[in-house]
């Protein structure tokens, strides 16, 4: 007889993880379905977290394994496609035109082939691994809620202008397919000296106050940097592979 192996609970913290981030996303999709797009955010919110910290236990704990990537695809897939598109559909869209319908459906199949390509070593990252190729999906289901986020605070233009927003749903999902080098930001280390770890311990709990008392225009203005980080990525990108090419 074979012997059971001993389950190592230690080694299996960042797929609980995951799996945790995929329950938030599936209570999205119910809370989308009830018509409470503002816990159904809160949901997505939460999964991008459990998104983050799997990773970052999984190296910490130096666990990365075949299975949690795996896990890590399918959930995001969930999360950060099909989730964010059934609450835009049930929020933004007029019912009564397909190219809704359609822009939404070429948001999932492009996050569906970013993740395919993310699998692979390949595709994984550029040649400097400060950079992704195109924007992760966690960032393009941020971006996609971006206009829903906007109603929340009153600024109505998604759904008063529907071509427009098909349009901005299109040229997201685009993104996450593109080559467009965009910033890695897990990659960036901030070494903090003891004599500035006051400014930016005040700093990080200004941001944490500013998301717990004003959650959604805090969410608008981050979503906004980030669309502004997009070209600044592209540009340094490019400065540094110049410079590369001329050390040569």
């Amino acid at each position: 007889m074979k012997r059971i192996k001993k389950i190592d609970f230690k080694s299996q913290i960042p797929n609980l993880i995951t799996l945790t981030g995929l329950s938030f996303g599936l209570s999205s999709i119910r809370y989308s379905l009830d018509l409470n797009f503002e816990i159904s955010v809160i949901c997505l919110l939460i999964a991008s977290v459990c998104d983050v910290l799997d990773g970052f236990f999984s190296r910490i704990l130096k666990n990365e394994s075949e299975l949690g990537a795996e896990l890590d695809s399918l959930s995001d897939f969930l999360s950060f496609a099909v989730a964010p598109c059934i609450l835009i559909y049930m929020s933004l869209i007029n019912k009564n035109e397909v190219i809704g319908l359609i822009s939404l459906l070429l948001f999932v199949i492009f996050s569906c082939i970013r993740l395919a390509k993310f699998n692979t070593e390949k595709f994984r990252k550029t040649s400097d691994l400060r950079y992704f190729n195109g924007v992760p999906t966690p960032a393009g289901c941020g971006l996609l809620i971006l206009p829903l986020i906007h109603s929340f605070i009153g600024i109505e233009w998604a759904i008063n202008n529907q071509f427009f927003l098909n349009i901005y749903i299109f040229i997201v999902g685009f993104l996450l397919v593109s080559n467009i080098p965009t910033f890695s930001f897990k990659q960036f280390k901030i070494k903090i000296s003891k004599k500035n770890y006051i400014y930016f311990s005040l700093i990080f709990f200004l941001v944490l106050l500013s998301l717990i008392n004003f959650l959604w225009v805090s969410l608008s203005a981050i979503g906004l940097l980030y669309l502004l980080s997009l070209p600044i990525s592209l540009r340094f990108y490019k400065f540094q592979l110049n410079k590369i090419t001329e050390n040569i």
